[in-house]
């Protein structure tokens, strides 16, 4: 409840309101019980004064309860405070009683107002007040702990937030410092020996970097977007190692709009072209992207060196039993950076819901098949890991 909105107020006004005229429900009818009439207006002016008195002295409650908290060290100070606060609220309360009914009486027509001995009043009224003043108390500092309960689950959960962008962002970092040294030093070795070639090199790397930042932010982008980066990375690819690479690329009707983790495909491919092409002068690679129950399905193969499955190979989150894990042998050998980080985030995308399947292909080379949830939207980073 935040009590600097002026809605707040009217609700408690209409509150307090109800409030006075279920006690002046509860005490007119008392009167006709006794076959006392004629008590209605003066039933009605006294409960409503007094309710009223009680909602213009709800400030000074409010305020003690929020300067003096009550927790296991500040409650001896917290019960002080309120005693003295109940002593000048009963006071207060009464007070404003008295000189409001002796005001108002005369204007409806009931004449000079007796509220009786005010030496008697004030204790009278104190021993209900306490019963009142206690309720709102109470009411107020269970708004406040319920409040600070609320405000501790949001910076939990904006720290979580935080944590996952941090870790997704680091997650995608890792690919690039790699590549780009990679790249570098390899127009570095041929821009002496063919400065057109090594200008066409680094017109193609810009063109991907500009790309890799302008993803900035999402944790996911349209499939052409992606298979549009994996193109420009084989094609600079293909002019880094002086051989030939044929990517061929095949898209269901059902996933065509789909949105897919940036550049997940990217180290795939890499370890396909460094583990499978070994000796060779030329590699075929596929990329067939579909639908299947809900899920996306991406398909890499490859027609290299391929791999012998490694039966000692563990599984694990997003992983499939049957992976290689021999050196060198195929397109997904080892456990190093590139197949860490699409692990990771997958996990962190798509916790369970992800799979990332290694197998070789009959006749030599390798297949990769990621699986993970189908969605059509762009997802914030910050807001992809899931619960």
């Amino acid at each position: 409840m935040n009590l600097r909105r002026p809605g707040v107020w009217v609700w408690l006004f209409l509150s307090f309101t109800a409030v006075g005229l279920l006690n002046f429900g509860h005490f007119y009818l008392d009167d006709l019980a006794r076959d006392w009439h004629g008590t209605a207006i003066r039933r009605l002016m006294e409960e409503l004064t007094g309710t009223y008195s009680s909602f213009a002295l709800l400030p000074l409650i409010l305020f003690i309860t929020h300067r003096v908290p009550l927790t296991r060290r500040t409650w001896p100070r917290a019960l002080s405070a309120n005693v003295l606060g109940w002593l000048a609220y009963t006071s207060a309360h009464t007070t404003l009683m008295a000189l409001s009914r002796a005001a108002i009486a005369p204007l409806i027509g009931l004449g000079a107002y007796d509220y009786g001995n005010l030496l008697y009043r004030y204790p009278m009224e104190a021993a209900g007040d306490a019963v009142w003043y206690t309720l709102i108390v109470a009411t107020s500092y269970l708004m406040l702990r319920l409040r600070a309960a609320r405000e501790s689950e949001l910076r939990a959960a904006e720290l979580q937030q935080q944590l996952a962008e941090a870790q997704l962002e680091n997650l995608r970092l890792q690919l690039n410092p790699h590549f780009l040294f990679n790249t570098l030093n390899a127009v570095s070795a041929v821009m002496y020996e063919d400065v057109r070639k090594a200008d066409a090199m680094l017109a193609k790397l810009s063109d991907f970097l500009r790309t890799v930042l302008a993803a900035s932010g999402v944790a996911n982008v349209p499939l052409d977007e992606e298979l549009a980066v994996e193109r420009q990375y084989v094609e600079i690819m293909t002019a880094r190692l002086e051989r030939r690479l044929d990517l061929r690329v095949t898209v269901a009707a059902g996933a065509a709009g789909a949105f897919v983790p940036f550049m997940l495909l990217q180290p795939l491919i890499e370890n396909s072209i460094r583990h499978g092409m070994a000796d060779r002068q030329s590699l075929a690679l596929e990329i067939d992207a579909r639908r299947r129950e809900g899920q996306m399905v991406i398909e890499i193969r490859d027609d290299g060196c391929g791999f012998e499955p490694n039966p000692r190979a563990g599984t694990g989150p997003g992983t499939r039993a049957g992976s290689g894990t021999r050196a060198g042998s195929g397109m997904l050998a080892g456990t190093g950076i590139g197949l860490a980080n699409v692990r990771s985030r997958l996990a962190h995308l798509y916790g369970e819901a992800a799979s990332l399947s290694l197998e070789a292909r009959d006749g030599g080379g390798t297949r990769a098949i990621v699986a993970f949830p189908f969605t059509s939207a762009a997802v914030p980073i910050a807001s992809a890991a899931p619960a």
